[in-house]
């Protein structure tokens, strides 16, 4: 399948992920994603959903501290580990076959230090919840990731659903193993070898690389065979989650179709992250879904591996909405188009007080200049107060109506704002709008402060929301983190949702790219 392409810049996109959501396959012995419904169009006017899941379903990252006792988290890492040039491998494998050093030094002569490193086996065609995808897939050598260790890679993929062999894991006679014993069965009968002699290490090749500080992706798929044997920038950018073993990502592949040369231009440009930290005691909106509860179900002292498991929804900490979280019969997060959240834009400076609305005159003379096609991030200053507290989310300043009808004909194609949602508090359902009020003595203080009840200058139910996403504009929310160091500046940005079909929202990590130092270069895909 060939890539979107971008026609204003040249950009062709292409999905490396595995669908998310209920149903989605996961690792044998890890318990399944749950959701359900909390809020309905019909009745609340919104849909919410609340979900249970591991970070070790569909496409995901794996931090170290997944298998290496203290070592680092996902948010631990550096940001640039997870963007950046690399080569996707085309190195074709069947059932139980291993990825060797040599496979890689066959195909590997693109590798540069520094590079993502993808390897598309083919196995993702099996994706499913299966026997054969997880118990006869192909893994990775320990040679192997001892050779992508030496070349100095920052982070390695694979289209299997672990990165080591099915019998070097607890699928096997390993540590919490063997989870299925007809792996264990059919490898002896179809093959006479024995499993233990044949993989005598646990997990060895998945811990080799996370103990050299190498982040690993598993299930990747999508796209992924129109990159094989190409060179692309590439992107995988987890959670800012403290204590994280893993998260789900939407991996994207870039590709330049305007660039004939292959090298960077100047010095490398320096990446901001404008997310707030994410994880058990994150603040959340004061709204109707207060379930936000975490479990460990692994511990490295018992289990030899770390993994947790969440209940929570995705309007939490910085998150991105999908229209039909707003709007029935409208599209949901997975639809809006990849070109959408990245591109080139403007973080402006636009301080408010409490209750103040951002106007379309703030917008008509923010510096730098929003132009048609940028991607804009709006600082109030209120993201320094970021927290759970009521200053933050009823007292805040926000967008109304003719803001966003303003960014809807100026051809934004995505919007983020440091305060508690695109919409003024006060059109919000805290106060008297949709099943609200949530918080009715905001209505006397709005009164006893101006003379006015909340409905004569609020009379509509978030509008910015409506206005900016059934105009296929994303929305972030509790944009935050290093957002004061690039208010000013031009910027390339990128926040890419997980791809959750029928998903009302999605937590992301939002990056500035700053470019004064030096520009953003796309691999040109050769």
């Amino acid at each position: 399948m060939a890539g979107a392409r971008e026609p204003e810049t040249g950009l062709e996109f292409y999905d490396l992920s595995q669908p998310w959501g209920c149903g989605t396959p996961v690792w044998p012995g890890y318990e399944g994603v749950r959701l359900e419904q909390g809020a309905y169009h019909a009745r609340h006017g919104t849909l919410t959903q609340r979900f249970t899941t591991v970070m070790h379903a569909a496409t995901h990252v794996n931090a170290p501290v997944h298998l290496v006792p203290m070592a680092p988290d996902v948010a631990d890492i550096p940001v640039d580990r997870f963007f950046g040039p690399g080569v996707v491998l085309s190195i074709p494998k069947g059932k139980w076959e291993l990825i060797e050093a040599s496979d890689l030094e066959a195909a590997g002569g693109a590798v540069r230090a520094g590079d993502i490193v993808l390897i598309d086996t083919g196995w993702h065609h099996r994706w499913s919840d299966s026997y054969a995808y997880f118990g006869e897939a192909p893994g990775l050598a320990l040679s192997a990731a001892r050779w992508l260790i030496d070349r100095k890679v920052k982070l390695v993929g694979v289209d299997l659903p672990a990165i080591d062999h099915p019998l070097a894991t607890s699928l096997g006679l390993h540590r919490n193993g063997p989870i299925d014993r007809r792996v264990v069965d059919n490898f002896k009968r179809e093959t006479g070898k024995d499993p233990k002699s044949e993989f005598p290490e646990w997990n060895s090749a998945h811990r080799a690389l996370l103990a050299a500080g190498i982040p690993t992706v598993e299930e990747a798929g999508g796209d992924i065979d129109a990159l094989a044997g190409k060179r692309a920038t590439l992107c995988a950018m987890p959670w800012r989650w403290a204590t994280g073993d893993a998260s789900i990502v939407r991996l994207v592949g870039i590709v330049d179709t305007a660039r004939s040369d292959r090298e960077q231009d100047g010095a490398a440009p320096v990446l901001h992250d404008l997310t707030h930290p994410w994880g058990h005691d994150a603040s959340f909106w004061p709204g109707k879904n207060p379930i936000h509860d975490f479990r460990r179900l692994y511990y490295h002292a018992r289990d030899g591996m770390f993994v947790q498991q969440f209940t929570t929804v995705m309007h939490r900490g910085t998150h991105m909405d999908a229209p039909i979280h707003v709007l029935e019969n409208m599209p949901d997060i997975s639809q809006f188009a990849l070109s959408r959240f990245f591109g080139t834009g403007v973080a402006v400076s636009i301080p408010k007080k409490k209750w103040e609305v951002i106007t379309a005159e703030d917008l008509e003379n923010a510096r730098p200049r929003i132009e048609p096609g940028d991607i804009v991030m709006i600082n109030t200053g209120y993201h320094r107060i970021y927290g759970d507290n009521p200053d933050y989310y009823a007292y805040s300043p926000g967008l109304y109506k003719e803001a966003a009808e303003w960014l809807v004909e100026r051809g934004v194609k995505m919007v983020g704002i440091d305060v508690q949602a695109l919409d003024h508090p006060l059109g919000t359902y805290l106060g008297p709008h949709g099943p609200g009020p949530i918080q009715p003595h905001l209505n006397d203080e709005y009164r006893a402060e101006t003379g006015r009840n909340i409905l004569d200058d609020f009379p509509l139910w978030e509008p910015a929301h409506k206005t900016l996403l059934s105009n296929g504009i994303p929305g972030i929310e509790n944009v935050g983190g290093a957002l004061d160091a690039v208010t000013g500046k031009r910027c390339t940005f990128m926040a890419f949702p997980w791809r959750w079909t029928n998903g009302d929202g999605s937590g992301v990590r939002v990056i500035a790219i700053d470019e004064t130092n030096g520009k953003v270069t796309i691999e040109a895909g050769a």
